[in-house]
């Protein structure tokens, strides 16, 4: 799968564009190793916590956004600077991940959450 990212400190419109992953498919599977991955909780949790279980029933990753995500990563960059610029250039998928999330004070998660990754 080709990916491109900027190159941190790399200047105006420096790219990387790399094979992340490539050549896998005999030892990792079809498609990159492509894997659905379940989170799973206690069969009350929703009852006990259902901000959270709402959140965790929201949130969807494909292999595309996981290896956006993780290019910068590979070239040293903070995960938490990767995921938050990753979010800054798709900010369409908060909208899925945080409907009907609510702040610990009860507000409306989405736009808090854009805040925080808009850096205000």
């Amino acid at each position: 799968m080709k990916i491109a990212a900027a190159v941190p400190g790399g200047g105006r419109g420096a790219r990387d564009t790399r094979d992340y992953l490539s050549g896998g498919d005999d030892v990792f599977g079809p498609n990159y190793g492509e894997a659905k991955v379940m989170t799973v909780t206690p069969t009350d949790y929703s009852t006990r916590c259902p901000n959270v279980a709402k959140l965790v029933s929201n949130l969807h990753f494909t292999t595309d956004i996981e290896n956006h995500v993780m290019l910068p990563i590979m070239n040293k960059v903070d995960p938490n600077k990767a995921a938050r610029e990753w979010l800054k250039a798709n900010p369409a998928v908060l909208d899925q991940w945080l409907a009907g999330v609510k702040t610990f004070d009860g507000k409306d998660g989405l736009p808090a959450v854009k805040a925080y990754v808009a850096g205000k």
